[in-house]
């Protein structure tokens, strides 16, 4: 008796012959629409080619983070940790030029872990930067944290059991706005020649699809663009249709397509985009993002820069990113600027020292003298 059941593989014997010519015929599709839509982008300006500089004679530091989590009797444990490595180039030969670090390792709830350590990543990030800015450290400054918050990151309003992530939150903002009330004056674009603090964290890709999308011939639509950007008006009007091809080929894969060697993108004003960051007395400095790649083997990157027009001119971003091109040497999907690699090299040491104190606090708990000395100190005072 014949029976209509198939093994797995059969299954998917059959399936993959079935699906393979709709599959093929979609990705041809995007890749026929990119073809179609780079070239406008191009043209309007919304895509552009940048120079590196070559020699290159500056100071530079890059901050990077890493946390991780361990698990203990019933809980678990935590090690966040920032080092920041400062590199001195001249005529492109590099040297160190000095080194420093944050760490924080404690116990911490389940609850809402991953966005209080990315807290504690951004408030680290944002010390070792004050210090590098009061010591006079660098030219630019590249943190691979956010420079703002997302207003995801607010923790809700008196919710029982998310104090440690409510603190976590206020040290951050009051940290972020210590930094930039105390030292604003003293970083470019503000004053010429001062610091230039870089964010190179975010991997969110919609932001300069979804500008694209507006109808970027009203000013409701421009609002978005850095208006110090130079754009060629009579060809953003051919951008109205590219809506759906767009949509079709994914925010991604579309700015993959768009972004060639050493290109970036307009500028534009994420807190027009997002206006719900925190803090808002640094938002409303403005905040500019813009994506870019650094060459054919990189991944594009997201970059961060607080200000506005007309400080920000599009001469002054493209020297950022020029320089910021020519200090990412290595490629991969985790490439970043030079100093930012050397100093997540100095991240390696958390997991051993995590697992060390995993360790030691296992075995006070079995040993409990700790608990002995305390309370022998509480029989002494009653």
């Amino acid at each position: 008796m014949k029976t209509a059941n198939r093994s797995l593989a059969q299954t998917l014997a059959v399936q993959s012959q079935v699906r393979l010519p709709g599959t093929v015929g979609r990705l041809l599709k995007q890749i026929r629409d990119l073809e179609r839509v780079a070239p406008l982008f191009v043209k309007a300006g919304l895509v552009r080619a940048i120079d590196r500089p070559n020699p290159i004679n500056t100071r530079v530091s890059g901050i990077a983070t890493h946390s991780a989590t361990a698990r203990t009797i019933g809980g678990f444990l935590y090690g966040a940790v920032a080092a920041r490595c400062d590199l001195l180039v001249e005529h492109n030969a590099m040297s160190t030029a000095g080194q420093d670090s944050a760490c924080e390792i404690d116990d911490i709830n389940y609850e809402n872990q991953s966005k209080r350590l990315a807290l504690v990543a951004m408030r680290q990030a944002y010390e070792l930067a004050e210090r590098a800015v009061s010591e006079e450290r660098a030219r630019l400054i590249f943190l691979d944290t956010p420079l703002v918050m997302d207003r995801g990151m607010v923790p809700p309003v008196n919710r029982t059991g998310d104090e440690g992530y409510q603190a976590a939150y206020a040290a951050t903002l009051d940290a972020i706005e210590t930094f930039w009330s105390r030292h604003r004056e003293r970083l470019f674009p503000w004053q010429a020649g001062g610091p230039i603090i870089v964010g190179l964290a975010s991997q969110r890709f919609g932001a300069i699809v979804q500008s694209a999308q507006q109808d970027l011939r009203s000013p409701e639509g421009r609002s978005q663009l850095l208006p110090t950007e130079e754009f060629d008006h009579s060809h953003l009007a051919a951008l109205d249709g590219v809506r759906d091809a767009i949509l079709g080929v994914g925010e991604r894969r579309f700015v993959h397509g768009i972004l060639g060697s050493f290109t970036r993108t307009a500028a534009f004003r994420m807190n027009v985009h997002a206006p719900r960051m925190e803090p808002g007395s640094v938002v409303d400095l403005g905040v500019i993002g813009l994506h870019f790649r650094a060459g054919q083997t990189t991944e594009p990157r997201l970059m961060q820069l607080v200000g506005d027009a007309p400080t920000w001119t599009a001469k002054a971003i493209d020297e950022v990113v020029g320089m910021t091109m020519a200090l990412t040497a290595v490629g991969g999907a985790l490439t970043a600027p030079l100093p930012v690699q050397l100093a997540e090299r100095e991240l390696n040491a958390l997991g051993p020292f995590l697992e060390n104190y995993s360790r030691s606090v296992v075995g006070e708990l079995k040993r409990r003298e700790l608990e002995s000395i305390w309370l022998s100190d509480w029989d002494l005072a009653t």
